[in-house]
């Protein structure tokens, strides 16, 4: 799909599957797929608002983890000739508007989908972004997972074989670079060396949240046949050989190529009409940075990252990216906005979000509270600050400033309590409220 074309209305499954179907049978070399299946039935439960309606105010890993892998409900065989298998389902949801044509992940162009490769490399075949030999099996979801399986041309698939996702000199000097990955092959805009491959532009940030998706959904619980798989920027030291690189590489990616209409109707394709479930970081982007913070400077070139200290984002940023001109130095997230994520609730990438006012049953209203949450570690409780609006009217801007200076740091994932007053919260909620201020002396209508 191409980043800059406008949304496509796009052949369902069965009619795309069919157009490839007529001409694959009248090729010559025709000799898999005697019939074309689809998965036994449409999942009615993937609309966004739907699909997410089970989760909290505020998801956690765990609960966006248990989610995905929940409601992954059909595991497609890799290849079958009695069932829509992972060859059907990418012609599916990588197809053209006429059905007839791939688009291929590394190359930027599109071929025709039917015939693909049987084993001599003269057609498209089926890349794993999350490569086999880095934790993914051969008997379990991962394997058949279309969030991170792509058409591409059978050689430049060869030429990434199983390097970690990043630029070059950064885990491998900058004088082994190849530009392009493969000539005549592969996009323009790629290179690779020993450790690293850098996939085209417009293909960087889907590969980023297909990485992220493979780290969130598999999380080794599900017996011998997954692993727990680890995007990581140091992703050698991962157990099990599990992990996928380059962490804060991926993560830029993901902020400088936003999801566009063709990767979100990709996504509800696999989700309603393959496997029954989403990938979360296509449908709201700001998850990526709240389940993985920022990033680590590199070492130098060709010295890989240095994973003795925690990620961390960047605190500069004035307009967007800027003024951090490359993921060496720091990682820049966009201005915090509000996204609607089910039934009105609401997932703010900023650190502090509200996620309750309560308005108590005891006499006078008591207690009366706000409860906030943190999205990720707050540093300093005290660049923060809350205000009322009465009645209908409006809010007199910040009316109470938190405290706590940098030494009260507060972890992501942590409540903070604010009070009315606090002798009717202790006797209601049993324990203390962490702020009371006469700014809290709200009705349940203000």
């Amino acid at each position: 799909f191409s980043k800059n074309s406008a949304k496509s209305k796009m052949m369902s499954p069965r009619t795309a599957i069919a157009a490839a179907a007529t001409a694959l049978l009248a090729h010559p070399s025709y000799h898999h797929h005697p019939s074309f299946m689809v998965s036994a039935q449409p999942f009615l439960d993937c609309d966004i608002a739907t699909y997410y309606s089970s989760l909290p105010t505020a998801p956690t890993r765990n609960d966006m983890h248990n989610l995905i892998k929940d409601t992954h409900r059909d595991q497609l065989p890799y290849s079958s000739s009695s069932h829509g298998d992972v060859w059907d389902a990418l012609i599916a949801v990588d197809s053209d508007a006429s059905g007839e044509n791939v688009k291929l992940v590394y190359r930027d162009v599109w071929v025709p989908a039917i015939p693909h490769d049987a084993g001599t490399c003269q057609y498209w075949n089926r890349e794993h972004l999350w490569s086999r030999s880095r934790g993914v099996g051969s008997s379990g979801k991962d394997n058949t997972d279309l969030h991170h399986l792509r058409p591409s041309q059978c050689r430049v698939n060869a030429a990434r074989n199983n390097l970690y996702f990043g630029k070059c000199g950064t885990a491998a000097p900058s004088s082994e670079c190849t530009s392009p990955a493969l000539a005549e092959v592969a996009a323009s805009d790629t290179e690779r060396d020993s450790e690293t491959f850098l996939p085209p532009a417009d293909a960087r940030g889907d590969v980023a949240r297909a990485i992220l998706y493979m780290d969130l959904r598999y999380d080794g619980d599900e017996g011998s046949t997954t692993l727990d798989l680890v995007v990581s920027d140091c992703p050698e030291t991962v157990p099990h050989g599990a992990g996928m690189g380059y962490l804060s590489q991926l993560l830029q990616w993901h902020l400088e190529d936003p999801p566009d209409d063709g990767e979100r109707e990709r996504n509800g394709k696999v989700c309603a009409d393959w496997q029954g479930n989403r990938n979360p970081f296509i449908d709201y982007p700001e998850l990526a940075l709240t389940y993985h913070g920022g990033s680590r400077p590199l070492l130098g070139d060709g010295l890989g990252y240095d994973c003795s200290i925690p990620p961390t984002s960047a605190g500069s940023c004035s307009d967007g990216l800027g003024p951090c001109s490359s993921v060496d130095q720091c990682l820049c997230s966009p201005s915090p906005t509000t996204r609607n994520l089910s039934d009105n609730r609401t997932l703010q990438s900023s650190n502090l979000i509200i996620t309750g006012v309560f308005d108590g049953p005891l006499p006078g209203g008591l207690p009366k509270m706000v409860e906030l949450y943190a999205l990720r570690e707050v540093p300093d409780l005290s660049a923060y600050g809350i205000g009322s609006a009465n009645n209908g009217g409006g809010t007199d801007g910040e009316e109470f400033t938190l405290s706590g200076g940098s030494s009260a740091i507060i972890a992501a994932g942590s409540f903070v309590t604010l009070s009315y007053e606090a002798t009717e919260f202790v006797n209601y909620f049993g324990e203390s409220p962490d702020f009371t201020s006469g700014t809290l002396n709200v009705n349940g209508d203000d």
